[in-house]
Parts: C-alpha cells; structure tokens; sequence
C-alpha cells in the first residue's frame, strides 16, 4: 500500500531493522523509546485507531503489559498534544491469573479501553480477560507491529483489532 502519510512513513523508516529480527516485538522498545520514535509511535496508533472509528472519546484509558509503557506514554503524549486527555494502566506481569490481576497507573473500572499488544510477553486473551475481570470494557485492540493471533484474537472477541502496514 502506497502512503503518503508522513508519521507511517516515518514509521516504516523506524521499524525496517526490527521487522527482519526473529522477533521484532522484542525489538519494539529499540523504537518506542528514542524521541522521534516515541513521537511517530504515539501519533500512529491514535490515527490508526481512528481510521478504525475509534476516536479518544470512545475510550478513555489505554490498557497494555507493563512492558508497553513507553508505547502507552507515547499515546498520552501524542493525544495531549492533540488537545485530547487521554490515560493509561498497565498490568504487571507477576500476577498469575485474570482475578488476581493488579494493575497500575490510571483507575479502568467502568471504563471503555483500549487494549495495546504489542509486547513480545504479552498475552492478547489474558490481558482481555484480566482488564474485563477489573471492570472496564474494551473497545479495540491496537499494535504498532501487525501481530496475526492478535488479528486472530480481536477477530474470535468481535472487536476491532488495527495495525498499521509497514510494507511499501
């Protein structure tokens, strides 16, 4: 797909040395965590999001791992730059089932969420269940690298599920 879009451009720039790893989502803090990485990151997950009608409104907190916080961070950035509030909670990883899940940072109870699964840890279906069993309501997941079983997963949820295309 032809682009454009010059945050996506950027984007695909910044990812080309990851994508041919054996594990890109491994990689990803390589990106998420530089400057103009953090930038691009934040921007293209929200426009990504809103292409896929989910504009910040619709949810109001964004929900990932705790190894995603700097892409969480890059979404808060990146919408309050926008004008828009936009908050952020993270699971921590030492919980060992969905009831027994903690999460930190903003409050999500009766929330609309955003579930962002992009790290390499992290479990699209445990982090659903974990985020439903403390009371939000997810709306839509979003990864900044295209991941099929979170694909297949948003899919089985019926919830839409958007990543950008990084190929040319």
């Amino acid at each position: 797909m032809i682009t454009h879009d010059p945050q996506l451009l950027a984007l695909r720039a910044l990812s080309a040395p990851i994508l041919d790893t054996e594990e890109p989502l491994a990689h990803l803090n390589k990106i998420s965590l530089s400057a103009q990485g953090a930038a691009v990151c934040g921007h293209v997950l929200i426009d990504l999001l809103e292409e896929n009608d989910l504009a910040i409104g619709d949810y109001e907190v964004v929900i990932a791992p705790e190894g995603d916080g700097a892409l969480a961070a890059a979404m808060i950035h990146a919408a309050g730059g926008r004008g828009l509030d936009l908050d952020a909670a993270l699971l921590r990883p030492t919980q060992a089932t969905a009831s027994d899940a903690s999460f930190t940072g903003a409050p999500i109870h009766g929330r609309p969420a955003v579930l962002l699964a992009n790290s390499s840890l992290a479990d699209t279906s445990a982090l659903n269940e974990a985020v439903e069993a403390a009371g939000a309501t997810v709306v839509g997941i979003v990864s900044l690298l295209p991941d099929p079983s979170t694909r297949d997963f948003a899919g089985k949820a019926g919830l839409t599920y958007c990543a950008p295309s990084l190929a040319d």
